[in-house]
């Protein structure tokens, strides 16, 4: 199958109402499928006199957007219709020029009466930040400002991967909508769980209230964070090792960080039985780049009088908030140095009972 080619510029519902007298923000993302960096010069046309309007990226009045190759920007066109204004519906069309081509999206813009229903969205936050283990919570009053109790059905648009889910205040249980009554608010709150796996950037959230006729939505942004998460490996991918009674054996370890962050300041050691020696090398290590891994030797000495059997070695590595730890299994063997001094006397001891048998059973 062919990958798709172009450039387009879309919005998630290009025929909207708006009361006069108030602000609507519109949500339009620019797309770049598989061609090079495209700049797009950004033009409204057909605003009636009396109205307001812009188009935003980042909080500011924009012209124009670049937008990498296979990559998505996001601007909105804020649009204010005049107090008085009246009519049926307003066409406006937005225009994306970039090089010789043209992408264009029509808007039709509905002038609802003062009267007829309406919703509102105000989140408590506008963007929260955490790394890819986080949940996000967001806290979103959302208002009818109709004539009538309605139904208000909810949904969230996010990247893929992520899972969201919307509770009622701070309640356990989850809705995909709500009734409001007449002039009431409601408070809602939107669980964003990103994949363990998502890099760190900063990723679009938006929410979306229908009901009644009306809609409502609100921008909102999540930063993840990097993280790193570090993992030990013992001899061959083993946590399991052999030593000799009183003798030094050396395990070569591997430290992992398969995070999206460096690790750093780590500090390394390991935990032998009573009477027992151990050393690692390095102590510390001051930084272990994403997907990196760095070599550490555990030197670890049984007692002598350590019997032959398993015994637990726990090896640590830790750093401000990371805390890995390896359960190493070392088995202990006995010196054959004692095993020959025992083999001796137990030789000694059948010669001196043979020579006994000989020099006294002859009487």
């Amino acid at each position: 199958m062919r990958a798709l080619t172009g450039f387009w510029l879309t919005t998630p519902h290009p025929e909207l109402a708006i009361r006069p007298g108030e602000t609507e923000t519109i949500p339009l993302t620019l797309r770049n499928s598989n061609l090079p960096p495209q700049r797009a010069s950004l033009e409204v046309s057909g605003i009636p006199d009396g109205w307001k309007w812009s188009v935003k990226g980042g909080n500011r009045e924009i012209g124009a957007v670049i937008v990498p190759p296979n990559a998505a920007e996001e601007v909105k066109l804020e649009l204010t219709p005049a107090p008085a204004a009246s009519g049926a519906s307003v066409p406006i069309d937005v225009k994306a020029r970039y090089g010789n081509e043209t992408a264009d999206l029509p808007l039709i813009v509905k002038l609802s009466d003062t009267s007829s229903a309406g919703l509102e969205l105000k989140p408590e936050l506008p963007g929260l930040r955490g790394t890819a283990s986080s949940t996000f919570s967001f806290k979103v009053e959302l208002t009818n400002k109709g004539a009538e109790e309605n139904l208000i059905n909810l949904a969230a648009n996010v990247p893929e991967g992520f899972q969201t889910r919307f509770k009622r205040g701070y309640g356990s249980e989850e809705i995909t909508g709500l009734p409001i009554e007449a002039g009431a608010s409601e408070d809602v709150t939107l669980e964003v769980t990103p994949p363990r796996s998502a890099p760190a950037g900063r990723y679009p959230v938006l929410v979306e209230a229908a009901g009644g006729g009306a809609n409502a939505s609100a921008e909102l942004s999540i930063e993840v964070t990097g993280q790193p998460e570090v993992a030990l490996t013992g001899p061959q991918e083993r946590l399991s090792g052999e030593a000799v009674a009183g003798e030094e054996a050396s395990f070569p370890f591997t430290l992992a960080n398969s995070g999206s962050a460096p690790a750093t300041n780590i500090e390394l050691s390991a935990t032998p039985p009573s009477g027992w020696k151990a050393e690692v090398e390095p102590k510390r290590i001051d930084m272990l780049a994403p997907n990196a891994t760095s070599q550490v030797n555990v030197k670890i000495t049984p007692s002598e009088r350590a019997i032959a059997g398993d015994y637990m070695v726990p090896v640590r590595a830790s750093g401000g908030s990371l805390s890995e730890s390896a359960q190493f299994r070392v088995t202990v063997n006995t010196s054959t140095m004692w095993g020959a001094a025992g083999l001796g006397v137990i030789a000694a001891a059948v010669l001196v009972l043979g020579m006994a048998v000989m020099r006294y059973g002859r009487r």
